[in-house]
């Protein structure tokens, strides 16, 4: 369900994040088989924000 690197992440906006990590977290709230999968988007997802975030 979710195939995305760091440099996909890195492409996108914070809109576009925004709304990833909304389906990420839909996903895991369903507990489909793709729990792994979305746990790790939303880890990434977080990883990238942070990197973007004024220090």
């Amino acid at each position: 369900m979710f195939k995305m690197t760091k440099d996909d992440l890195a492409k996108k906006t914070d809109a576009q994040l925004a709304a990833l990590f909304q389906e990420a977290s839909k996903g895991l709230a369903s507990g489909k088989p793709d729990l792994a999968s979305a746990q790790s988007l939303v880890v990434m997802i977080n990883n990238e924000l942070a990197a973007r975030a004024p220090r």
